[in-house]
């Protein structure tokens, strides 16, 4: 497998996830032998500060696969969601009643966040707990940081059109997320979120171990 990247990053990170600046990553892949495949990443993220203490971070990516491989079983499933991607949509957290009746054993409401290409959107206002109140000292004895984020995305395989009202359609959330870092060890995020897109289904708890986008 060969690889070709450009790569960009001005970003400056705080001790649980970016705070200013920006990055992107531009990735190529191939792959050949048994399964031949071209893999394509495109992921911008930027960091904005109008206030201290107070970052406005978006994300985007798109990533896909594409070749006569690129929705072979043996490959590993794009999923939207991961707790990293598009949060409240962890697939521990689906019930079978919102599956419905499928008289094949499918469970649409599962199956539209599976992939050969995806393509998510994260909107998040974060700030440091402590620095919120005390201005002189940004993250002071307390490495926590809180904030209100915004999810979306959509994922789909190759002939599939994406629409508003069909399967294919996007998911989005909402939610509220806390991260903690621990002792430099490993980044706790704890989100508190509403995914949009699961009727019937209200607020939940979701626990990562991952800093910031």
């Amino acid at each position: 497998q060969a690889a070709a990247a450009l790569v960009y990053d001005t970003s400056i990170s705080g001790v649980t996830s970016p705070i200013k600046g920006s990055r992107y990553r531009l990735e190529l892949s191939q792959s050949a032998g048994s399964l031949t495949y071209t893999g394509a990443l495109l992921d911008y993220r930027t960091y904005l500060m109008p206030v201290r203490p107070y970052t406005f971070a978006l994300r985007g990516i798109y990533f896909g696969r594409f070749g006569p491989d690129s929705e072979d079983d043996r490959l590993p499933t794009l999923y939207l969601g991961y707790p990293g991607l598009v949060r409240g949509y962890d697939s521990g957290s689906f019930q079978a009643g919102e599956c419905g009746a499928q008289i094949n054993g499918s469970c649409p409401a599962f199956d539209r966040l599976i992939g050969s290409r995806v393509a998510v959107a994260n909107a998040e206002l974060r700030f440091p707990l402590w620095g919120a109140f005390k201005r002189d000292s940004f993250y002071g004895p307390l490495p926590i940081e809180v904030g209100v984020f915004g999810d979306a995305g959509v994922a789909w395989n190759r002939g599939t059109s994406l629409s508003f009202s069909g399967d294919q359609k996007p998911v989005s959330s909402v939610g509220a997320v806390m991260r903690v870092n621990l002792l430099g060890f490993a980044i706790a995020e704890f989100d508190y979120v509403r995914p949009l897109s699961r009727p019937g289904r209200g607020w939940i708890w979701q626990f990562n171990l991952s800093p910031g986008f």
